[in-house]
């Protein structure tokens, strides 16, 4: 993804900390489980916490020139997060299709695990005075998934 300007990354990762705050709000409200909820609404804080982040990270990136791959890797990019992490209302999406808390755990964990993978790209594309910033939302976000699987693995819902 380096061929990519900063400013572009960091677009597409305040769009899939808004989509994971937006993901994290809904389950939270349909959860049950004190524990589940709790978490849930930690997450989306956590998440909207990030986003302003990244905001302030894009407002000082620099412009970088195109370059002659920048297209191709964008198609690239765009199109394999497209189901995952982008799109409008996508963490709206994911947590409708949530039956119940076990299904929203499961969920947010592929959400968590979709958007390290982006994050660790990320990292390589961004002006390395922004890596530090980087780095530690990585580390929150592999936090998250540790949460998540705590919780998975310790409710009712696991047979």
């Amino acid at each position: 993804m380096s061929t990519l300007s900063a400013q572009t990354v960091l677009q597409w990762a305040m769009e899939i900390e808004r989509n994971g705050e937006a993901f994290y709000r809904a389950a939270a409200a349909a959860s049950q489980d004190r524990e589940v909820r709790n978490l849930l609404q930690d997450l989306a804080h956590q998440e909207g916490r990030h986003y302003r982040t990244f905001e302030r990270m894009l407002a000082r990136a620099p412009a970088a020139p195109a370059s002659e791959t920048a297209d191709e890797d964008r198609t690239f990019v765009e199109t394999a997060l497209a189901g995952a992490l982008l799109g409008p209302d996508k963490g709206l999406e994911r947590a409708r299709e949530a039956q119940n808390e076990e299904q929203a755990l499961r969920a947010a964990m592929t959400f968590e695990k979709d958007t390290l993978l982006f994050f660790y790209e990320l990292a390589e594309a961004v002006p390395e005075s922004h890596l530090p910033a980087v780095r530690a939302v990585i580390d929150e976000e592999r936090d998250h998934l540790r949460q998540l699987s705590r919780v998975l693995a310790s409710g009712p819902w696991v047979p």
